[in-house]
């Protein structure tokens, strides 16, 4: 009897590792836990001194499942299960803490560091004809207090023109203006106050810290006036020899074409956006041929392709065909820069097309998996690049979905069309609900502009990329080439403009939520299986149906559940109460504000923007952050006063969005129109009414106040600010107050004429600037919360201590900050008020 159990066991143990040796099946299980792991890591606190308990954790998993699986116990698949998850939460957590001589120690602080440049500066040039570089630098010394320290890792330094020291910054007389600001591997030394990693934090944007973190960046500064000190070092001569082509490259084609096509094809061949006229920007962006304008996986194919038609113009055989991709696509990486999303990208091409090209399709997928655990071993906060996530979908779309597709268009189309139809959508349905996430729009225009415009990009990519091998040979066959490439740019251009301007080009992408990215995932599942799987599926849902038809009892039992969950859901959705949402949206150093009332109507108080005009918070904040909530129109947006950090960000909205009115104050319409900038056609069309003290309107049960509304300076002065308005939002008992930056003498005004100030959430006036919210004021107020809108690292030194220090002396209010809670959202049904943040906040101190 013993041996008979025993011998079940073993044969159940055989059963299921013969079944689990699938090994794309297994290694996609071990994808699928590891990643879970790391996405589970990020919720856990770790602290260095029990980073070790964890780590032995790990290895008694590891011993317990060689134990189970030498004793072929089915459990030894749970245990390597966590094993998995848990190798995945502490991969995490090794790559976010970071060493005590990691230059990401010193945030905070002003120091005066020495490096490397880690890569080519980034040139930008403003509105106004001034420089803005970008370097990455290899961080090896700092002088903090006087002492020098060795330290490492990579940080990202902004600069300017006043950042050099006149006599020891640039190099004179180069011959290329982004030579002049260094070159990759030049030492440089600077002083400043050194960040830790920022952006926007608000939901569905792209995680740009985590992508910074990836290469191993761990902090941010802009350089100190004449602090900039650069000397040329002849090291890392590859990336300096990769450097020096792209410069010829650029050189050959601005002497031939125009500076725009130049810049575009640049972009095209090497990634980039500088320079490129904003028509083109935008016939790419609604056409979803952006993707060509950086180096990506889209690139790395084309590449792999190109090898591909070379090897069989030349007869080659399959292997030597990889290996000649291998080449192409090694060099092209380093011309491109071989940074990581670059390297990324060309590991999975390499790993493909040699899969591919040896006639080995199925071991693609199998190569792809690997490929992708391999990298997010060695760089597991790539998961969190958005680079990496649709390189690897529309990849994963290419080899699961697409054969699929296009079979069954083949039935209806020609094979040409069915093959490239079947090639986007593949890749594009893989992708969905992420472009749902991060952008929530889908371009339909896309399977046109790429069945017409994409070979035109492709063939201009391809002859670019020759052109400059062919003017160092024969430069005037190589000058034809790029003029050849600068028409059929402008044949590109008027075809993706065209196309662009059909109906229906761009169509709104709901955000998905975790139950339809789950059911949706599923049905792309179903449509990867062969034909005789799903029909096995199939047959057994039926029988599984057919015999509960035919059985009362479960019958019963099935449609008793399912009408009682119909009951349920309607009795959810009645019982539902009407609320109110308040966002106070992460625009940085600037105040913007959403309302959203009981019945989907939606405004604004105040739109954010950035003094120096060169990024638009209207068009790349608050517009993907209005999408992402479903706000696809506004009925109007009310500004407090006309500065560019509450009102500049209203253009960048009006060309994307419907708004109904913009409500403004009395400084005149043309101050407003100065601030929203004129090259937005749209703000013509847009009505614009004065807003008047005392006025009031009741939208969908929520009450709209101008408690105050000055038509003159009445204190003096000339900052602006003497003209903020003063606006109060109600639902039920609840009450929000917007006081733009309303300064301490009209503080005084309305304290001292009585008006009713009380609110529930006060958005402290200034940013947390001492020019405003007085004692009295506070008090007068009486908040529960306070919300200041201010942006990290600011220059003004906002919120001021002494402010932090009334606010929680005058009042009993919770404070919020959008610099350290991001995207700040109020929910009230007239009596009860919860708040959610981007980021956790602490309940105790606020903070």
């Amino acid at each position: 009897m013993e041996d008979r159990s025993k011998s079940e066991k073993d044969l159940k143990g055989n059963k299921m590792f013969k079944e689990g040796q699938s090994p794309k099946i297994l290694v996609n299980m071990v994808l699928a836990l590891y990643i879970l792991g790391i996405i589970l890591g990020r919720q856990v606190d770790y602290q260095p001194e029990t980073f070790g308990l964890w780590c032995g954790g790990l290895v008694i998993l590891l011993v317990v499942t060689m134990g189970l699986a030498w004793a072929r116990y089915r459990l030894a698949w749970v245990i390597m299960g966590m094993t998995v998850l848990l190798v995945g939460m502490l991969r995490f957590s090794a790559v976010m803490n970071i060493d005590q001589q990691d230059i990401g120690q010193w945030v905070d602080k002003d120091i005066t560091l020495m490096g490397e440049l880690a890569a080519s500066p980034v040139l930008r040039v403003d509105d106004q004809g001034k420089n803005h570089i970008k370097y990455t630098v290899q961080c090896n010394r700092l002088i903090l207090s006087g002492q020098e320290l060795d330290t490492h890792g990579k940080i990202i330094l902004y600069a300017r023109d006043n950042s050099y020291d006149e006599h020891k910054g640039l190099f004179q007389g180069t011959e290329a203006v982004e030579e002049q600001y260094g070159r990759s591997g030049d030492i440089i030394r600077a002083s400043g106050r050194l960040m830790r990693l920022h952006d926007y934090q608000n939901p569905g944007r792209m995680d740009m810290v985590m992508a910074n973190r990836s290469q191993g960046i761990h902090g941010q500064m802009s350089a100190a006036k004449y602090s900039i000190e650069l000397m040329a070092q002849d090291k890392d001569l590859m990336t300096r020899w990769a450097e020096q082509i792209r410069h010829l490259y650029k050189l050959q084609m601005d002497r031939v074409m125009p500076k725009e096509d130049s810049a575009a094809i640049f972009a095209m061949l090497f990634g980039g956006y500088g320079g490129i006229k904003p028509e083109l920007l935008e016939a790419f962006t609604v056409t979803g041929l952006i993707h060509i304008l950086s180096v990506s996986g889209s690139h790395i194919t084309l590449m792999a392709g190109t090898a591909n038609v070379i090897g069989r113009a030349l007869g080659l055989s399959g292997g030597l065909t990889s290996v000649l991709a291998t080449i192409i696509i090694g060099l092209y990486s380093l011309l491109a820069g071989g940074t990581t999303p670059v390297l990324r990208s060309a590991i999975m091409g390499v790993l493909t097309i040699m899969a591919l090209t040896m006639g080995r399709e199925k071991d693609a997928r199998h190569l792809l998996s690997i490929t992708a655990l391999g990298i997010l071993l060695i760089w597991p906060l790539s998961l969190y690049d958005i680079s990496f996530q649709l390189s690897f979908g529309a990849t994963a779309g290419l080899l699961y979905l697409s054969p699929a597709i296009g079979g069954l268009l083949r039935k209806y189309l020609w094979i040409y069309v069915a093959d490239s139809l079947g090639v986007t959508l593949g890749a594009q349905l893989a992708v969905l609900p992420l472009l749902a996430w991060y952008f929530n729009v889908i371009s339909l225009s896309s399977l046109l502009a790429n069945l017409v415009v994409a070979p035109v990009v492709e063939i201009i990519i391809v002859i670019g990329l020759l052109a400059g091998v062919l003017v160092g040979v024969v430069p005037v066959v190589g000058q034809f080439v790029f003029i050849a490439a600068s028409l059929l740019l402008g044949i590109a251009y008027e075809l993706s403009r065209l196309i662009a301007k059909l109906p229906g080009s761009q169509v709104y992408l709901p955000t998905f939520g975790v139950i339809v990215w789950g059911i949706y995932y599923g049905g792309l599942f179903l449509l990867t299986l062969s034909r005789d799987r799903r029909s096995a599926y199939w047959r057994a849902l039926t029988g599984l149906w057919h015999r509960i038809v035919h059985n009362d009892l479960e019958r019963r039992l099935v449609y008793t559940g399912m009408a009682a969950a119909v009951i349920v859901c309607l009795l959810l959705h009645c019982l539902r109460p009407n609320e109110m949402q308040v966002h106070f949206i992460d625009v940085g150093q600037g105040d913007a504000a959403l309302v959203v009332t009981p019945h989907g109507h939606a405004f604004m108080i105040d739109t954010g923007g950035t003094r120096q005009g060169g990024y638009d918070i209207g068009s790349r904040v608050d517009v993907p952050y209005l999408l992402h909530y479903g706000i696809r129109k506004l009925d109007f947006i009310m500004l407090t006063h006309a500065h560019d950090d509450h009102a500049q960000g209203v253009g960048g909205i009006v060309d994307k969005l419907p708004v109904g009115a913009i409500m403004i104050g009395h400084e005149g319409r043309e101050a407003y129109m100065k601030t929203f900038g004129g090259t937005h056609q749209a703000l013509k069309r847009e009505p614009m009414v004065v807003l008047k003290e005392g006025a009031e309107m009741t939208l969908d049960g929520v009450r709209i106040q101008v408690l105050y509304a000055p038509a003159e300076n009445l204190i003096g002065g000339n900052t602006g600010n003497e003209f903020s308005n003063l606006i109060r939002v109600s639902y039920g008992q609840q009450s929000f107050l917007f006081t733009g930056d309303l300064a301490k003498e009209h503080e005084q005004i309305l304290c001292k004429g009585g008006t009713a100030l009380h609110s529930t959430v006060l958005k402290v006036g200034h940013h947390g600037s001492n020019t405003s919210s007085s004692e009295e004021f506070l008090r007068a107020v009486n908040p529960q919360w306070s919300v200041i809108s201010v942006g990290y690292g600011n220059s003004f030194g906002h919120p001021k201590p002494e402010i932090l220090a009334r606010i929680h002396n005058c009042t009993n209010s919770r404070l919020l900050r959008t610099d350290k809670h991001g995207a700040i959202v109020f929910t009230t049904d007239g009596e009860q008020l919860r708040v959610n943040t981007q980021v956790v906040y602490d309940k105790e101190n606020g903070g």
